[in-house]
């Protein structure tokens, strides 16, 4: 679906209930009522998906192999164009470049960042912290398809206990990645997990579920970390890896755009954090 699409149905209380209506039809007929009503859409996402073959086609990712849930993959194709948070490419690359021997990423969802750091980090051990079972098969797979099964070690719901036990007295080298809808706020709390005072971390906060959470975060580490802060921006035309798209599609430079749109709602960006001692 169009993210302005979405935009409109949820600001429709009438319309969000024909939404609901819809959802609980049989799949049968829900994929044929988006080719009736999208048909441009929805030939351009299965062109993608078809090109793609399950691999991502650039970034510090490219080549990497995904098993994507069925909403990521008609929702989310900035994951297989290599798009998705291209605002961190810079930053990916220096993770990658201080060859930290562990990466605990909370939040793993479909194994974007469990598996592409796995790959490109040949040392890496990487514990992929998820607490929505119906991505685990699915992980699981592509760790196997991508080589890296040995060293992703999947786990469940993050708790303090568990966080404290993947860091330890914080002596070890681990970085930590979390994209946890919010939850930032009471998981990454240094009096409760002390070891984070002293690890590297890239948060993705999400102050329009938790208001105020970004200057919390930096409320908390500023006496401990360098805090680089990373806002999004709006996709372009040029972002886009021009090998992903059909040639037939060429001139249609809004969709094209939207294949790239992320579905972000209010305040978003991330915190890039390196611990001073």
């Amino acid at each position: 679906m169009l993210h302005a699409t979405w935009n409109t149905i949820e600001k429709s209380p009438s319309m969000m209930g024909l939404y609901r209506t819809y959802r609980r039809l049989p799949e049968a007929i829900r994929v044929p009522a988006r080719w009736m009503l999208m048909p441009r859409w929805q030939l351009l996402c299965a062109s993608v998906r078809r090109r793609a073959m399950n691999r991502v086609q650039s970034g510090p990712f490219a080549g990497m192999n995904l098993e994507l849930t069925p909403l990521s993959n008609r929702n989310l194709l900035g994951y297989l164009l290599g798009t998705h948070e291209l605002e961190l490419h810079p930053v990916v690359e220096t993770i990658i470049a201080r060859n930290y021997p562990r990466i605990v990423n909370i939040g793993a969802a479909d194994g974007y960042y469990a598996l592409g750091l796995a790959r490109r980090m040949a040392n890496a051990v990487v514990e992929a912290y998820e607490a929505l079972e119906q991505h685990h098969a699915l992980l699981r797979n592509a760790a196997e398809r991508n080589g890296v099964a040995d060293r992703v070690w999947l786990r469940g719901l993050c708790t303090i206990d568990s966080l404290n036990e993947s860091l330890g007295d914080g002596t070890g080298k681990v970085f930590v990645l979390a994209d946890i809808e919010g939850a930032e706020m009471q998981l990454l709390n240094p009096v409760k997990v002390p070891a984070l005072r002293k690890t590297d971390m890239l948060i993705e906060t999400h102050d329009v579920l938790q208001p105020g959470c970004s200057d919390c975060l930096k409320q908390r580490f500023s006496e401990t970390h360098l805090i680089e802060i990373v806002p999004t921006r709006p996709r372009k035309l040029a972002d886009l890896p021009r090998q992903a798209i059909p040639g037939w599609a060429g001139s249609m430079h809004a969709l094209l755009v939207e294949l790239m749109n992320e579905r972000r709602m209010g305040k978003q960006e991330w915190m890039f954090l390196s611990a001073k001692a």
